[in-house]
């Protein structure tokens, strides 16, 4: 055609230095490719890097999460691709829980803000053990799940498909500890899927319905502090179990040397409702004055959301 014609013209009158130029930016661009592949890698040897001294406490979850930060408006497109990708999750080896966590407001009395680059889904599983993780991104099954190769091959395909990304995700991976769990109940027994993920209608236009609520809070335990931070912990009394519409309790040690966002601690918990939570809030006791040196820097950092196409074992998260 015309147009072909002339852009052929155009590239036979380039200049040597347009051809230089291109070379250039080929080799640029294979650089920028090569460099993305190793920040990937880097970001996966992160798992089991953190040393854990002897008296700190063991391991009894292991959880994988990964930190998304959707355009505004686009969070039911990427609803609907998680609900519709191919996954039998839940039939895996090790198995316990999961959910898409998409962020809400935190309550009208909570005094928190979130930064501008915190992230707004975030893809949150459970697993009995570190071996059962390892099973999982090894095998077939989370090929099937990726796009068919590394934990970055399904996050590129909805970048390049949908383009409703704002940068690319960001793995988070932690121990899991004081793990708490209720009773199945018979709202959470319909999270359970016989063939690994439950079918979940989504459109694309509208949020998923919600079917869990989730608080977290974080903290940047100060070097040195670490076990006596676990053993604060591990001696509070807790009611949760009792509190109507709880599910499920961890608190989350980042196994990471240098987490990315600087919080090495974490607690989780997981309920019904945001009904169930705000009932809990009301009802809880003041946690009494710690004396001595500060374990953690500044304020613990609360951030809330909603789960949506939760998936839990049969013998609970």
């Amino acid at each position: 055609s015309m147009a072909i014609a002339a852009r052929r013209t155009a590239f036979a009158g380039t200049s040597a230095k347009t051809g230089r130029d291109a070379r250039t930016t080929r080799t640029t661009r294979r650089a920028v490719r090569r460099t993305t592949t190793r920040a990937s890698a880097d970001i996966m040897d992160e798992v089991g890097t953190l040393t854990v001294s002897d008296d700190q406490l063991k391991r009894e979850r292991y959880v994988a999460s990964n930190r998304f930060r959707v355009q505004e408006g686009k969070g039911p497109a990427f609803e609907k691709r998680w609900a519709e990708r191919p996954s039998r999750l839940a039939k895996l080896p090790g198995f316990r829980y999961f959910t898409l966590m998409r962020r809400v407001e935190p309550p009208s009395d909570v005094a928190t803000t979130y930064d501008e680059d915190e992230a707004n889904y975030v893809s949150f599983t459970i697993w009995e053990t570190k071996d059962g993780f390892d099973g999982w991104r090894k095998g077939d099954a989370f090929k099937e799940a990726h796009g068919g190769g590394t934990i970055f091959g399904f996050m590129s395909m909805l970048v390049s498909s949908l383009m409703i990304l704002k940068g690319g995700p960001k793995p988070a991976f932690y121990d899991g500890l004081l793990s708490l769990s209720a009773a199945p109940s018979e709202n959470s027994r319909k999270w359970q899927a016989e063939d690994g993920w439950r079918q979940i209608p989504a459109d694309g236009k509208n949020p998923i319905d919600a079917d869990v609520f989730v608080a977290m809070n974080r903290f940047k335990v100060r070097p040195g502090k670490e076990a006596a931070f676990e053993k604060q912990w591990a001696e509070r009394e807790s009611e949760l179990k009792e509190m109507p519409g709880f599910t499920t309790f961890l608190l989350l040690r980042r196994d990471a040397v240098t987490p990315d966002d600087g919080y090495n601690y974490s607690t989780y918990t997981v309920w019904e409702n945001r009904a169930a939570f705000d009932n809990w809030r009301a009802t809880k006791k003041k946690p009494a004055a710690r004396e001595g040196e500060p374990l953690f820097e500044g304020a613990p950092k609360p951030v809330f959301y909603e789960g949506v196409l939760a998936l839990l074992d049969a013998a609970g998260a």
